[in-house]
C-alpha cells in the first residue's frame, strides 16, 4: 500500500537525519 511506502520512506529519512546529527556530534 502507498501508506506503508510513505511511512517507510519517512522512517528512513528520519533515521538518516538522526545518523547525520549523531555523526556530526561525534565528529566535532
Amino acid at each position: 500500500m502507498i501508506a506503508q511506502f510513505v511511512i517507510a520512506f519517512f522512517l528512513a529519512f528520519l533515521t538518516m537525519i538522526l545518523a547525520l546529527r549523531l555523526g556530526r556530534a561525534l565528529y566535532y
